[in-house]
């Protein structure tokens, strides 16, 4: 009889010292605030309604951003916002014999926009 365990991999932690340290540089980052204009591509005219919250000892945020909107957010929230995109899934048209039927072409295109007013 053989028995062999798979998937235990041994955890490398960090010291809470090391931890403490590393959420406050994070912190220090995500504070940072930032001026800008908030743009909802999908849907301009309109707003966009989310909830936040990054670091677990935070509040949950509700935040309600309008198109067009010039306003001050934290720098962790801007990247959040920028990084927001939809995946747009198109056939080809095209049979590959060796596939499972006909190809898909995969976009990304950008949903939101924050802008910042230096950039403008």
């Amino acid at each position: 009889m053989e028995i062999k365990e798979i998937g235990r991999v041994s955890k490398k932690f960090l010291s809470k010292e090391q931890f403490d340290e590393r959420i406050k540089k994070m912190r220090k980052e995500h504070e940072k605030p930032v001026k800008g204009m908030f743009e909802f591509l999908d849907a301009q005219g309109g707003w966009l309604d989310f909830a936040y919250r990054i670091f677990p000892e935070d509040p949950l945020y509700t935040i309600r951003l309008n198109h067009g909107e010039i306003t001050e957010l934290p720098m962790g929230i801007v990247k959040h916002l920028n990084n927001t995109k939809k995946k747009i899934r198109r056939p080809t048209g095209e049979y590959n014999q060796g596939s499972r039927g006909v190809g898909l072409v995969c976009e990304t295109i950008s949903r939101i926009r924050f802008t910042p007013i230096d950039v403008l």
